[in-house]
């Protein structure tokens, strides 16, 4: 099976989206496909509007002669119109991956009406869909009002970081040590994130109980981080709060095995790897009702969700697994538990390959 899939931008690039493509590709050439991998440049939506009609993109896409397309839909302003004339005169199968409708992570209001409009119609031109939760496939069915094409559940998995171990004993241990609450965010550093929820949830409570590391990217909302980095400067923060970057692979886990907890008080997350990562540490998790994290977090047991920006709740929250560690350490237990019983990467990418090669299947036989 030759595989095309078409992104936006660098596949190596800092995301949980980005990763998870990453996985996909990586596995199905270890199942012996070949996949090609078109690469649109990471314009603005207006720019990949007039992909439709003045790009080549028809052109590469025939030249690589695949048998099925996969279009992670960040694509979908490039290929909303254009894609009926790529199923007419390729006649192969048109599947869109979608890790985040985009009408619910980066419209404006003043916009909103057009990029659902332009999702849609996208959607619409499509043979089948993956998506990465049960969240997403909500939000799309409701967006096409219910006529879904044949379609797959394929949730991102947690284990990256596959030789790291921790028992029940090491999360009792860690949670009991004196000091600070050792508190961590994974997450680039733009508004939809929650950093500015957290930051004013810890400056309700002492500075000296607790410590925040935040990994993830600074340069994607330059506005947004000074404004992060005011309320730290604001809140007397300065050598409580690290702001530390993109951190990946064993350097990343380190940050799993030094914290407590980890807290992405999120306005919206269609799944939420690091919810999974954390758990495979015994890290429990407090996430928001706002998208999947209640997929992952089981309120009470293994970490706890608040609404979006209720720093109040927050506070709250953090000041009681400060105080009882006795409670940390269970959380931390049950995440362990509940990390063993996610899928794992082996598992997602063998549905979404089944997924593809039916698809293949049904549209040789058309």
């Amino acid at each position: 099976m030759h595989v095309v899939l078409l992104v936006i931008g660098d596949m190596n690039s800092v995301s949980g989206g980005y990763l998870y493509n990453r996985k996909l590709v990586s596995y199905l050439r270890s199942r012996g496909d070949q996949v090609s991998i078109i690469s649109l440049p990471p314009h603005n939506y207006w720019w990949l509007l007039a992909e439709n009609i003045v790009g080549d993109l028809l052109e590469n896409i025939a030249a690589a002669k695949p048998d099925i397309l996969i279009q992670d839909a960040m694509v979908h302003p490039a290929v909303f119109y254009l894609n009926r004339r790529i199923s007419k005169q390729l006649g192969i199968p048109l599947i869109a991956l979608v890790h985040l409708l985009a009408s619910i992570d980066q419209a404006p209001w003043h916009s909103a009406w057009l990029y659902r409009i332009v999702e849609r119609r996208y959607l619409q031109t499509v043979d089948g869909i993956i998506a990465n939760s049960q969240t997403t496939l909500t939000q799309i069915r409701q967006l096409l009002a219910g006529a879904l094409p044949p379609h797959c559940i394929a949730v991102p998995a947690g284990d990256n970081f596959a030789d790291s171990n921790i028992d029940p004993a090491a999360v009792l241990k860690r949670a009991l040590e004196p000091g600070p609450l050792r508190i961590l965010l994974v997450g680039n550093v733009i508004r939809r994130k929650g950093l500015h929820v957290l930051l004013k949830a810890l400056s309700q409570l002492p500075v000296k109980d607790y410590q925040l590391s935040v990994a993830g990217r600074l340069n994607m909302e330059p506005c947004y981080v000074a404004q992060i980095k005011t309320l730290i400067r604001d809140a007397g923060l300065n050598q409580s709060a690290s702001l530390l970057g993109p951190v990946q692979g064993e350097a990343l886990a380190d940050l799993y095995r030094q914290h407590h907890l980890l807290v992405m008080p999120s306005a919206y997350e269609s799944y939420g790897i690091v919810y999974v990562e954390a758990q495979q540490f015994g890290l429990p998790a407090i996430g928001t009702r706002s998208g999947a994290a209640w997929e992952i977090i089981r309120e009470g047991e293994n970490g706890y969700l608040i609404e979006p920006e209720s720093h109040g709740a927050l506070a709250n929250l953090l000041h009681t697994l400060h105080q009882n560690r006795h409670l940390l350490a269970q959380l931390g237990a049950n995440a362990l538990h509940a990390y063993a019983a996610q899928p794992k990467w082996e598992t997602s990418c063998a549905d979404i390959r089944a997924f593809l090669s039916d698809q293949v299947r049904a549209g040789q036989s058309r």
